[in-house]
């Protein structure tokens, strides 16, 4: 990859990257958690970023009862659909998306929530994203880097253009994901600091995906940049 070379294209993770809905996740964890094991989840340390099976099947066995995970999974699914909790645009996304699109840079989402939440989330938002790839639609959730070069695949962006393809992602399993996939990881500081981000693999970092058109990234790759 040429250094400074202009983006192929631009997959977005979702939650904590375009949405904020990670306390819409976390309420409907601890719902789950209580109504099938009668007692409060405490500890969500490290929860955030994983995929819904692998966060039910992480709970299932600190509760000590492993053969719970599909259940306590599905209890989630439910009580996130039926959340009463307003999920907004973090800032900056809504008009990246608008942007992107004006300019004819192709661009998706890839994330470990489940599609369904994505396209409620984004219909309800009033924004339509052609391409979105959920934990359901892979075999192997992230850190696996399928549901990116899934993603890229139907952008029509050649494998050789993947070291042009901006991912920006809040986690550092997702980070390790757009790493194996060869694609530029960016790091967007929602819940972790910068040196968690670059030591996961960002090779940049942000504090909103706005801040992308404000550095110029969607023009050129950056080297390295850390916002103040």
């Amino acid at each position: 990859m040429q250094k400074n070379a202009k983006p192929a294209g631009v997959i977005f993770d979702f939650d904590g990257v375009v949405v904020d809905s990670l306390s819409a996740h976390l309420i409907a964890w601890r719902q789950s958690y209580l109504e099938l094991y009668g007692t409060a989840l405490i500890d969500t340390e490290g929860l955030p970023g994983r995929s819904t099976q692998a966060i039910a099947d992480i709970l299932a066995h600190r509760a000590g009862r492993p053969d719970t995970r599909e259940t306590l999974a599905e209890l989630k699914r439910e009580a996130l659909r039926h959340s009463s909790l307003t999920i907004e645009f973090l800032p900056g996304a809504r008009e990246l998306f608008t942007w992107l699109a004006a300019e004819k840079i192709p661009y998706g989402i890839g994330s470990n929530a489940p599609r369904a939440f994505i396209s409620s989330t984004l219909e309800r938002l009033g924004v339509g994203v052609t391409y979105k790839f959920g934990c359901d639609d892979v075999t192997n959730p992230k850190p696996d880097p399928e549901v990116f070069l899934r993603c890229a695949k139907a952008l029509g962006i050649s494998v050789l253009d993947h070291g042009r393809v901006i991912v920006f992602e809040d986690s550092p399993h997702g980070l390790k994901a757009a790493v194996k996939a060869g694609m530029f990881p960016i790091g967007v500081l929602t819940q972790n600091t910068a040196e968690q981000m670059l030591t996961a693999g960002a090779k940049a970092v942000c504090n909103h995906v706005g801040e992308a058109l404000t550095f110029g990234w969607l023009h050129q790759l950056p080297l390295q940049s850390i916002p103040s």
